[in-house]
This record gives C-alpha cells, structure tokens and sequence, in this order.
C-alpha cells in the first residue's frame, strides 16, 4: 500500500513534525504559554502531537519495532552520553562535554 510505505511513513513524521513546531515558531515563551491555555489553540497543538505519534507509531509497526522496549533503551543510551553531572543546563553534543 503506497501511503503505507517507509518513505511515506517517514516523510509524514517528518511533515506533521514541521506543522507542530509552526505553532511555537517564532514567538516567546510567554505567546507560547498564552496560546496553551486557549482552549482552541491548545486543541490544535494536541492535533499535530497526535498526527506525529500516530505516524511514529505506524512507521514502529511496519518495522516491527517494539517500542516500549526501544524507548528503555534509548535512554539508557542517552544516560550513558549524557551523564547528568556533565550536561546538566548544558545544551552541548555528548561529544563537546568535558571529559
């Protein structure tokens, strides 16, 4: 099924992700914070989360990924690069922390 391929499946991801992040571009913490307790402003941000989980979710599937599992391990893999004592209020690349 072609809207079911990987391409398209990640192209989605990819595109939803970009509609998500048009509703904070641009403005500030506080037109941020505003926007969420506007009850059809917030309604439309929880739209794109759903649209980019349900993507990542069926993108997961079609590669048999199991997810809770890859989740758990992907944090581990980020504990393990990002120790807390060195990135913590840090927003280096695990490569640019001290040693």
């Amino acid at each position: 099924m072609l809207g079911n391929s990987l391409r398209y499946l990640a192209a989605a991801i990819a595109i939803e992700s970009a509609e998500l992040q048009e509703r904070f571009l641009w403005k500030s913490e506080a037109e941020i914070t505003a926007d969420l307790a506007d009850p059809a402003k917030r309604q439309k941000v929880v739209e794109e989360v759903a649209d980019v989980l349900m993507f990542a979710l069926l993108l997961a599937d079609r590669l048999d990924i199991p997810v809770e599992e890859a989740i758990q391990q992907k944090l581990v893999a980020n504990a393990l690069k990002y120790p807390v004592a060195k990135s913590k209020g840090s927003a280096k690349k695990y490569t640019e922390l001290a040693p």
